[in-house]
């Protein structure tokens, strides 16, 4: 008879999940928006870029579009950059844009929290010529999907 009970209790809990911990729907594409500092300890600015995900239950992929601006060009036409080391669990989360090559490459590493059509957390920068940064925190707004 005890085997049957835990036996039990663990089919209602496949039958009925627990609220909250099943992946939120996060695909689609989404406007993310930050601040960052301006070069030289320059007056802060606010960046947008936009994210599209793609999601087949938690498994989730995706690009971004940024602005590729800067001295030498880029015409500050926005280039989709594969994204990386996306995960999703139940309302979490992360992902990683890296812009750049070798060196001189440094990424941007998002970890939100995502409620229906809203997502917000914190981005932080590492790598490249000015290394690493303090989180900045982000908000995000599911434009369509």
């Amino acid at each position: 008879m005890r085997r049957i009970v835990p036996f039990g209790f663990m089919a209602i809990l496949l039958l009925f999940p627990v609220p909250g911990l099943e992946a939120q729907d996060v695909s689609g594409t989404w406007t993310l928006t930050y601040s960052m500092m301006g070069r030289q300890g320059g007056q802060a600015r606010e960046v947008s870029m936009d994210v599209t995900f793609t999601q087949e239950g938690s498994a989730v992929s995706g690009t971004a579009l940024m602005a590729m601006g800067g001295r030498r060009g880029g015409g500050g036409e926005p280039q989709p950059i594969p994204l990386s080391d996306v995960e999703l669990e139940g309302d979490k989360l992360t992902f990683t844009v890296t812009r750049g090559q070798g060196e001189r490459s440094f990424s941007f590493v998002f970890n939100g929290t995502v409620a229906g059509t809203a997502m917000e957390g914190t981005m932080t920068r590492s790598g490249g010529m000015r290394g690493g940064g303090q989180p900045t925190p982000f908000k995000g707004v599911k434009k369509e999907g």
